[in-house]
């Protein structure tokens, strides 16, 4: 379909369907418009059923009040209300709520059955590489409670070694979701790990801060292209005890924050006094800038 076609077949207006094809608008011209394409929006960890409810559910088994995720998204309750009602609402403040905790919606023929989606593993899927306590009390003590972990070993709030706001599991894939806010990532160290040092700086890019815990393998690809010269590290002395702590890693760690402030880096130094900080380079002021006096 053309946009005008869409429009004539939704009866909306053409600048409707522009401003929704840029994520924009009301969620009834949304609606109206999926309707008119044969199209339902669905969510990878959404229950079946409205839209509103399924993220009810979602935000719940996550441990997230009301309260709480509207603070974070920066809205207000009735706002938050209105949208899990069914009610009305703004399709920016859907796609923001999906996101942040972490449903995965898509497009999908409405009456299709939901496809089956293979994660790519997060480290929550083995107990035994959890990161240690004494190192999540660290960066807690710098970046207090962090807003997201996409590779939580739990979504159990009681359990769970990092209490971050929203826990994304390996039944989440949170390596496919975007991220937002503060996050703190414990990755998986298999063939994927590459891909998830690759989503941390491109999510920092995007305006996150990203606290990682990774081997320190300085020899490889993923380390050059994303964090040598685009984060700050700290290279860890000694090898870490993962899980019950009943056996060191059999390799060197480091802790790599992307988009941190020149403070925060001063004060996660401070928090890990026995690790090397190699600090990420000062981005220079664009031409023609004026100095400051």
């Amino acid at each position: 379909m053309t946009q005008v076609q869409l429009a004539e077949a939704a009866g909306i207006s053409v600048a409707t369907v522009r401003n929704l094809e840029r994520g924009r608008g009301t969620l009834s011209s949304w609606s109206t418009a999926l309707g008119a394409l044969g199209h339902e929006l669905r969510g990878r960890s959404l229950v079946a059923g409205p839209i509103g409810a399924a993220l009810v559910n979602l935000r719940e088994r996550r441990g997230l009040s009301r309260r709480a995720l509207a603070r974070m998204l920066g809205v207000s309750r009735t706002t938050l209300s209105a949208l899990e009602a069914g009610g009305p609402g703004r399709l920016e403040t859907l796609e923001t709520y999906a996101a942040t905790i972490g449903a995965g919606l898509y497009l999908t023929p409405i009456g299709a059955t939901a496809g089956f989606y293979t994660t790519v593993g997060n480290s929550s899927a083995h107990h035994g590489w959890e990161t240690p306590p004494e190192l999540v009390a660290a960066l807690e003590s710098v970046f207090g409670r962090f807003d997201l972990d996409p590779c939580a070993a739990t979504a159990d709030a009681s359990r769970a070694r990092v209490k971050a706001r929203v826990r994304l599991t390996v039944h989440d894939n949170g390596l496919t979701l975007p991220w937002r806010g503060r996050i703190f990532v414990n990755p998986p160290y298999g063939k994927q790990l590459g891909t998830w040092v690759a989503k941390c700086a491109g999510e920092a890019s995007g305006g996150a801060m990203v606290v990682g815990l990774v081997p320190a393998r300085t020899d490889t690809r993923w380390w050059h292209l994303y964090i040598a010269g685009a984060a700050d590290v700290f290279m860890l002395r000694g090898r870490l005890r993962f899980g019950d702590g009943a056996m060191p890693a059999p390799f060197p760690s480091a802790v790599v924050v992307w988009g941190a402030s020149a403070k925060q880096a001063a004060q996660v130094g401070a928090a890990l006094p026995v690790a090397w900080h190699v600090p990420a380079p000062i981005k220079a002021p664009p031409r023609g800038r004026a100095r400051e006096a």
